[in-house]
């Protein structure tokens, strides 16, 4: 099974116990977002292989939820997830001395459904999954910034796997960590703004782009 029916999986579950609500919460994460470009390319027709390229970028951020908890230990909830921005930069053959920046800014709007597996009255692990809409905005520049690459936006269907604990500080308040990987799909800025060896606007940056979260969250009910 792949991650993306286990995220569907779990999500379905959740819906199954809709009518069984305990209640209403809030919840707010900081989390570091290492975000990774794999399968990069630079789809022109005069490169031969990629020479070198660090394919990752670490930042940190934050994301918004607001949920319900169920009866079941089961928990269901919409969740923002702040706008990330990272840079991957890449070598290709034959054009080794020319450096390709791909600039990256995404977003997030998921819906995440997660079950709960008491361990005391205070102590708790849990998995969860989720899937969504990734809004991607991609760009970037050859060589120096005057040789651009066009921005280019994109929504992406999105879904996330993960797990963590909580501890229950008081009867509306909890903390918690946890860890998430997050796909976002395939992404491509526009094609070159400034004139090649040939005069051509056929240069693009290509990728695959994935996330990695570890996170701290308190939550509110209410």
């Amino acid at each position: 099974m792949n991650k993306s029916s286990l995220s569907l999986l779990l999500l379905a579950a959740a819906f199954s116990n809709l009518s069984h609500a305990e209640g209403l919460y809030g919840s707010v994460k900081i989390q570091s977002a290492q975000q990774d470009l794999s399968s990069a390319l630079l789809t022109s027709p005069r490169v031969s292989h990629r020479v070198v390229s660090p394919d990752s970028s670490k930042n940190v951020g934050g994301a918004l939820a607001v949920g319900y908890a169920f009866k079941g230990d089961w928990r269901l909830e919409g969740e923002y997830t702040l706008k990330n921005d990272s840079e991957f930069k890449s070598h290709w053959a034959p054009f080794n001395a020319n450096v390709n920046n791909m600039q990256v800014s995404s977003s997030r709007l998921m819906l995440n459904g997660y079950k709960d597996f008491p361990l005391n009255d205070y102590l708790s692990l849990y998995a969860m999954a989720g899937v969504g809409m990734a809004h991607i905005s991609s760009e970037g520049y050859q060589s120096n910034t005057s040789r651009r690459f066009a921005n280019n936006s994109q929504n992406n269907f999105a879904y996330a796997v993960g797990v963590g604990a909580d501890f229950k500080l008081t009867q509306q308040i909890t903390l918690g960590t946890g860890y998430r990987y997050v796909d976002m799909g395939d992404i491509e800025t526009g094609y070159n703004t400034f004139a090649n060896r040939i005069n051509a606007r056929d240069e693009q940056l290509k990728g695959k782009l994935r996330e990695q979260n570890l996170y701290v969250e308190a939550r509110m009910s209410f």
